[in-house]
């Protein structure tokens, strides 16, 4: 998904600066400068006397100076004189100049760091790095900013505004056709809340050993909007020479660290699954883990929601090895089970010959109806993508479904996808088919039908 360079490049920088400004006075020294840009993890520090900004000293300045062997005791107002000397001149730009203006000036002048200035005093400062991050992908600005950011208001800070951000991309894809892959905009929200989590795991400390943190549901599969409700599950691996009261020490160890990283999880505003899907109660060994799996496997339509979510499951932290494991046992002991697909079955398309319901819950009535037989035949099938798509692709390719099916059922999900942004970003559960224009219901209206046709197809083929 492109940026939009329209509403990004005219923006002035009043809208744009959030990097705080670090100062220091000119009696200070190098070293001392140098141990205050480590402290706040800044590239640059700026030079204030009376108020006013009279210099950087950038990381680049730090380097040429150790370089030539120039005594890091000297004061900073020693270096802005050796500066003057040669012509130095502090480039500043004004709040209200846009983000391209300042560009073009820190081009001109060859510079990656600048002083953002309002009525001749200090604001903020600019790089070169902020402004080609906030030019790329919407969603790679928020993800650098967030794996920057030292404390959980911070985070919450970001993730408010990138809640505007997504409202704002989601008002263009509901009026657009044409704008962007609905794939790439799924995939920006989870790489944010990736990145959220993370950060959050670098503020508690250390990662454990020989465990996995497994994102799950819509967030597992990439296909999540904005902050909804989180499922997560956590496996450990058990090591074979440690005695019980040591392996007692390390799940504790464990637990620990995972009960953390939801309460912080909740702290920033990213809601626990209402039916107790985390980690909290998803806690597993490894081996007793494996044991399950054979006992939900024998009654896997009563296990139906506890094998959906290991299939869904993505690995964000520790060794992925450990999930894609229990994920093999899974598709193995699974395999061509007909009656599990045939239970994917019971969400219907809200569509008959009189054509689409005046209104119904979208999440059951259209994306569940396509999602369930989807997943229920990549599991029976040996398939261990957790995507929708790429499922879609996947069972396409071995053979369970025709290329002319995967074609139209891949037209089919992009298509519902869409309308799930439209639905979701109104805070919505319902979609009332009488506020579409006759485009629009025409379009989810072949979708639909097009997902009837599959549930069809695999009622008489795989259930």
């Amino acid at each position: 998904m492109e940026y939009d360079s329209e509403d990004t490049l005219e923006n002035t920088l009043r809208k744009f600066i959030k990097r705080s400004l670090v100062c220091i006075t000119p009696e200070r020294t190098i070293k001392d400068a140098a141990k205050l840009m480590h402290k706040e993890n800044v590239s640059s520090v700026v030079v204030i006397k009376n108020e006013i900004p009279v210099g950087i000293i950038t990381d680049s300045d730090l380097r040429r100076l150790i370089a030539e062997g120039y005594d890091v005791e000297n004061t900073i107002d020693d270096l802005l004189k050796r500066k003057l000397k040669k012509q130095y001149k502090l480039i500043t730009v004004d709040i209200d100049e846009s983000v391209n203006d300042a560009l073009s000036k820190m081009l001109e002048h060859r510079i990656k760091h600048t002083i953002v200035t309002e009525n001749g005093k200090p604001r903020g400062m600019v790089t070169i790095g902020d402004i080609t991050y906030r030019l790329a992908p919407f969603y790679i600005y928020h993800v650098i900013r967030l794996r920057r950011a030292k404390k959980i208001d911070e985070i919450k800070d970001i993730l408010e505004e990138f809640k505007g951000e997504v409202i704002r991309h989601a008002e263009k894809f509901s009026k657009n056709p044409e704008e962007g892959r609905v794939d790439v905009f799924f995939e920006a929200i989870s790489y944010v809340v990736d990145a959220t989590l993370k950060t959050l795991v670098d503020m508690i400390g250390e990662i454990p050993e020989n465990f996995v943190y497994c994102a799950s549901g819509s967030w597992g599969r990439r296909e999540q909007f904005i902050l909804t409700d989180r499922d997560t599950l956590v496996i450990y691996r058990e090591e074979e020479d440690k005695d019980e009261y040591d392996a007692l020490i390390d799940e504790v160890d464990i637990r620990s660290f995972v009960d953390e990283i939801e309460e912080c999880m909740d702290e920033v505003g990213f809601p626990p699954c209402p039916h107790g899907y985390t980690s909290r109660n998803l806690f597993f060994s490894l081996g007793d883990l494996m044991k399950k799996v054979d006992k939900w496997c024998d009654s896997a339509e009563k296990n139906a929601v506890i094998i959906s979510i290991l299939a869904d499951s993505r690995a964000i932290l520790g060794d992925e090895k450990i999930l894609h494991d229990v994920k093999l046992k899974l598709v193995e002991k699974m395999h061509r089970n007909i009656l599990f697909v045939g239970h994917s079955l019971i969400y219907k398309p809200p569509i008959s010959f009189m054509g689409l319901s005046k209104s119904f819950d979208f999440k059951s009535r259209a994306i569940a109806p396509i999602e369930y037989p989807v997943r229920a035949l990549a599991i029976t099938n040996r398939v261990v993508s957790t995507s929708t798509q790429k499922r879609i692709e996947e069972l396409g390719k071995i053979g369970v479904i025709s290329n002319e099916m995967t074609r139209d059922l891949i037209l089919a999900y992009n298509i519902i996808m869409r309308f799930k942004i439209m639905v979701q970003s109104k805070l919505e559960d319902e979609l009332d088919v009488s506020k579409l224009s006759s485009i629009e219901k025409k379009m989810l209206e072949d979708a639909l039908r097009i997902v009837k046709l599959f549930q069809e197809y695999v009622e008489k083929n795989y259930s």
